[in-house]
């Protein structure tokens, strides 16, 4: 009797020590930087509506958590969340990736309006100094050609790269379209559009990457067979149109 009562009470400690645990399976935890329109801080915007009409029908809630992208880098790959938004291919390692991807980044090449400057593609690139985002990896997708030349400088806010600028430190700064057109809009008045030159060199795949174990390998698997729906049945172009305002770029693959 002392045996079965203290194995009843044993099942009864453990369970309530799980229960926070399990308490969480149906929330989704997703770290991000925010990009406006598309993963704002207070839930709203076209890639959280892409990731709700995958995962709530499947009785899932999403949570964002916004983080700077190395930050969120670090969060999926120390699984201390469940998912990380905006990966390139095999950018990052130690996570799981879908096999579909939700969104493209027009990539441009910005630099203070020169005349001494004539734009000749991304050849244009070739053995000067160009800066980005810390932790985009840009160099990953730049030809082996350019990429050989080049002196690579990462700073940490976009702010910076105009900084630089003024300083004569680089040459181009590399950013997704979207990014540059809001910081724009933003900050206007300090930084006139019209003092600059942009120009497209790469459009890049984008993917939400999971945690590196079953829970990932499960919500991964979720993302590729309801995405797959979801964009069969014209509801990932639905919300597209849905944030025409924004200027989206729409994958021609869509």
């Amino acid at each position: 009797m002392k045996i079965k009562v203290f194995m009843t009470v044993t099942f009864l400690v453990l369970c309530i020590s799980l229960l926070p645990v399990f308490a969480e399976l149906d929330t989704i935890i997703f770290s991000t930087e925010e990009w406006k329109d598309a993963t704002n801080q207070d839930g709203t915007g076209l890639y959280w509506d892409i990731f709700r009409a995958i995962y709530e029908p499947e009785n899932l809630t999403i949570k964002p958590k916004i983080r700077s992208y190395l930050g969120s880098v670090n969060l999926i790959q120390d699984k201390k969340v469940d998912a990380m938004v905006g990966a390139y291919i095999n950018e990052i390692d130690n996570v799981i990736y879908p096999k579909n991807y939700f969104a493209v980044d027009i990539v441009q090449a910005l630099y203070p309006r020169n005349p001494k400057i004539e734009w000749k593609g991304i050849e244009t690139l070739k053995g000067k100094r160009v800066s980005w985002i810390k932790a985009y990896s840009l160099n990953d997708y730049l030809p082996e050609k350019i990429k050989k030349t080049i002196t690579i400088r990462e700073i940490s806010t976009r702010k910076a790269a105009f900084k630089l600028f003024k300083i004569k430190r680089i040459d181009f700064f590399l950013d997704a379209q979207a990014d540059l057109n809001d910081f724009f809009k933003e900050f206007s008045n300090k930084y006139p559009i019209n003092n600059y030159v942009r120009n497209t060199i790469l459009e890049l795949k984008l993917y939400v990457v999971f945690r590196n174990d079953l829970r990932g390998k499960q919500l991964a698997d979720i993302f590729d067979k309801r995405f797959s729906k979801l964009l069969k049945n014209g509801k990932i172009m639905e919300l597209y149109k849905k944030y025409k305002h924004a200027n989206f770029t729409i994958p021609s693959e869509f």
